[in-house]
């Protein structure tokens, strides 16, 4: 089964970062996201906030976050706040739990059409 996520939530975190000023950026770190189906993690993602670059990688981070695809989905798409999610369990945060908010600023933008 394909990722969602692929289809949809990925190139609107991708178009985001296009839209990133590389002299004028606020939030400078590095995100893992590891994506599961059925408890598995299927896929990891890097999204490199100093280089401004999204891609397939399993590398340092200094914060993961491990969610469902569906879950990113409905994340990237503001349909659920990151925020309640991680309180009520349903996404996980390895490392430093605080760039959760910075995460959040950094690809905050207009709401989906």
């Amino acid at each position: 089964m394909g990722l969602i996520s692929e289809a949809e939530a990925f190139p609107k975190i991708q178009a985001r970062l296009d839209k990133v000023d590389p002299n004028n950026q606020k939030v400078v770190h590095v995100f893992k996201l590891k994506i599961q189906q059925n408890g598995a993690i299927v896929k990891t993602m890097m999204l490199d906030l100093v280089k401004i670059k999204f891609y397939e990688g399993d590398e340092e981070a200094e914060c993961t976050l491990v969610l469902d695809d569906a879950l990113l989905n409905d994340i990237v798409f503001k349909r659920t706040d990151g925020m309640e999610e991680l309180k009520d369990g349903r996404l996980v945060v390895e490392g430093n739990v605080e760039l959760l908010m910075k995460l959040k600023e950094a690809l905050s933008g207009p709401p989906p059409s």
